[in-house]
C-alpha cells in the first residue's frame, strides 16, 4: 500500500513541477515502483495513464510558443474542453487537434478543424487558388468523418470566394444545410438540385417557394393566349420557369401545392392557386393543363359572355385532345342554349346540366323544345325517356304520364319506372295502372303486395290459379281482415 502511495505521490509531484528533468525523473520512478505493485483492477495502470497524459499536455502548453504556464490546479480548474477553446482563440491548432484525438474529445475536435478552415479560408482570401485551398480543406477534414461543412463554406462566401464556399459546401452531409447556404448565396439551380437528390417532399417546398418569394408579385391577370407575352420578362422569372422546365418533380411538386391550397373561386386563396398555375401552365406552354384552368376560370365570371369566351379559349387550348375539347365546346353550345331559354321563358337556366335543362323544360311544358335539345346533345333515348317520367311524376301530371306511355305500343324503358315514379309520388292508383301493364304474373303480384293492394295482388293470382301465391297474399293482408277472408275464399274455391 505504502509502495502504491509512493507511485502516485511521484506522479502528483510530476504534474506540480515545471522542471522537464525533474518531471523526467519522477515518472520513470513512478513507472519501476508501479512494477512492484499488485494492480487487480487496474485502477494504478489507468492513473498512470492519464497523468502522464496530462504531464504532456501540460508540458506542451507551457512551451513559451505557446505560452500558457498553467499549474496544474489551474489545469484541473479549466478542464479539457476549456484549454482547448484558449488554444483554438490563440489558433494552436494543432496543438489543439492532438489534445482532442489524446482525449477523445469528437465534437471539440470538429470545432479546432471548422475554426482551423475558416481562420485559413480568411488569412488567404484573395491570394490564394480557390481550387488548391478547398482541396487542402477538405483533404485536412477528411481525419473527421461526417462533420459540418456549412460554416466554412458560409465564411468562404463572406470574403468573396463564392467557387470556394460552393467547392466546400458540397461535402456538406446534411442536405438542409446545403440547401439553406445556396439559397443565401442566390444559387438556385445548385439547391433545387440537391433538394431533388434528397427526395425530401419538405425541403423541395422550402426551395421553391423561396425562390417564388424572390419572383416579382405575379398576379397572371395580364397573360392572355395570343397577346405576345408568353415569355416571362423579368430575369428572375426567366429563372424560375427554366427552373421548372428542369426538374419536372419540382413542377410537380408546385402544382400539388396549389391544388392542396385550394382551387375554389369563392375564396381569395382559391383565386390566388388559380391565377399561379394559370401562368405556369402558360409560360411553360402546357396547353391541356392551362385549358383546364381556364374552365375553371371562366366560372368565377358571372357575366356569361366573358364565360363564353374564355370556354372557347379554353377549346383551342385542348386542340390535341378532340374528347375534351369536344366536350367544351359542348359545354359551350348548351351555355348559349340555356341563355336563350332564359330569354324567351324568363327562368333560370344557365349553370344547369343538360338533363337538368331538359327536365326543366318539360316541367315548363316544351317537351318539344327538350327533344331537340336532346337530339343535339346525344343524350340516349332511355334516359329522355327517364327524366320525362320523373319529371311529370314529380309534377303530378298523370294525364302527361298516361299520354307518354301510350305514345310507344312499348316504352323502351319498361312500366317499372313509371310505377317507381308514382309510388315515389304517393299515387298509388296511378301505379296500379301501370302494373297492371306488366308481362308477368308475378311481377304484377310482387308490385301489388308491395303497396298493399292485396285484393288486387289475389285477383291476379286467382287468374292464375296459384294457391301458394294466394296463401302468401293471406298471410301478407293480416292487418286488413276483409280482404284476408277474401282472399281465403279463393284459396277455398280452387281447393286449397
Amino acid at each position: 500500500a505504502r509502495l502504491k502511495d509512493a507511485v502516485l505521490a511521484c506522479l502528483d509531484a510530476a504534474l506540480n513541477t515545471f522542471d522537464p528533468t525533474v518531471q523526467t525523473a519522477l515518472l520513470r520512478a513512478a513507472s519501476y515502483g508501479k512494477l512492484f505493485c499488485e494492480d487487480v483492477d487496474g485502477d494504478l495502470r489507468d492513473d498512470f495513464v492519464e497523468k502522464c497524459q496530462q504531464v504532456r499536455i501540460l508540458h506542451n502548453v507551457r512551451d513559451p510558443a505557446i505560452g500558457l504556464p498553467l499549474t496544474y490546479t489551474q489545469f484541473e480548474s479549466l478542464g479539457l474542453e476549456t484549454l482547448v477553446h484558449r488554444l483554438v482563440s490563440r489558433h494552436s491548432h494543432q496543438l489543439a487537434l492532438k489534445i482532442c484525438e489524446a482525449a477523445g474529445l469528437s465534437q471539440q475536435k470538429q470545432r479546432v478543424l471548422e475554426h482551423w478552415a475558416c481562420a485559413r479560408i480568411r488569412s488567404l482570401a484573395g491570394t490564394e487558388d480557390a481550387a488548391v485551398l478547398g482541396r487542402q480543406i477538405i483533404q485536412k477534414l477528411a481525419i473527421c468523418p461526417g462533420m459540418s461543412f456549412g460554416k466554412i463554406a458560409g465564411t468562404a462566401y463572406d470574403c468573396g470566394m463564392k467557387d470556394l464556399a460552393t467547392m466546400v459546401l458540397d461535402q456538406e452531409p446534411k442536405a438542409n444545410d446545403q440547401v439553406s447556404l445556396l439559397l443565401e448565396m442566390f444559387q438556385d439551380d445548385r439547391a433545387l438540385k440537391k433538394a431533388v437528390e434528397s427526395r425530401d417532399a419538405d425541403l423541395i417546398y422550402e426551395v421553391l417557394l423561396h425562390i417564388k418569394s424572390r419572383l416579382p408579385h405575379e398576379g397572371g391577370g395580364g397573360i392572355k393566349l395570343g397577346s405576345g407575352h408568353s415569355e416571362p420578362q423579368d430575369p428572375q422569372e426567366k429563372k424560375f420557369y427554366s427552373l421548372l422546365r428542369k426538374y419536372p418533380v419540382v413542377l410537380h411538386h408546385l402544382v400539388a401545392y396549389y391544388e392542396n391550397t385550394g382551387l375554389d373561386p369563392a375564396d381569395k386563396a382559391g383565386r390566388q392557386s388559380i391565377e399561379g398555375l394559370k401562368k405556369v401552365y402558360y409560360e411553360l406552354k402546357m396547353e391541356p393543363q392551362a385549358g383546364r384552368i381556364k374552365v375553371v376560370e371562366s366560372y368565377m365570371k358571372m357575366d356569361w359572355k366573358q364565360r363564353l369566351r374564355m370556354l372557347e379559349i379554353a377549346k383551342d387550348l385542348f386542340k390535341n385532345d378532340p374528347y375534351v375539347a369536344a366536350a367544351t365546346g359542348a359545354q359551350v353550345r348548351l351555355l348559349q342554349i340555356q341563355r336563350k331559354c332564359e330569354a324567351d321563358y324568363r327562368s333560370k337556366f344557365v349553370d344547369l346540366s343538360v338533363n337538368a335543362t331538359l327536365a326543366k323544360l318539360i316541367r315548363l311544358g316544351h317537351t318539344d323544345r327538350a327533344a331537340r335539345i336532346r337530339k343535339e346533345f346525344a343524350v340516349p333515348e332511355k334516359r329522355f325517356w327517364h327524366i320525362q317520367v320523373q319529371t311529370l311524376a314529380e309534377e303530378q301530371d298523370w294525364n302527361g304520364l298516361s299520354t307518354l306511355a301510350a305514345s310507344r305500343r312499348a316504352p323502351p324503358i319498361g312500366y317499372e319506372p313509371f310505377i317507381e315514379a308514382c309510388v315515389a309520388n304517393d299515387s298509388t292508383p296511378e301505379a296500379v295502372k301501370y302494373i297492371s301493364k306488366l308481362a308477368l304474373p308475378n311481377e304484377k303480384m310482387e308490385w301489388l303486395c308491395s303497396i298493399q293492394c292485396f285484393g288486387e295482388a289475389a285477383e291476379v293470382a286467382k287468374d292464375e290459379k296459384n294457391v301458394d301465391a294466394l296463401r302468401y297474399i293471406s298471410r301478407c293482408a293480416k292487418g286488413k281482415p276483409v280482404v284476408k277472408r277474401r282472399i281465403d275464399a279463393m284459396i277455398r274455391e280452387l281447393g286449397g
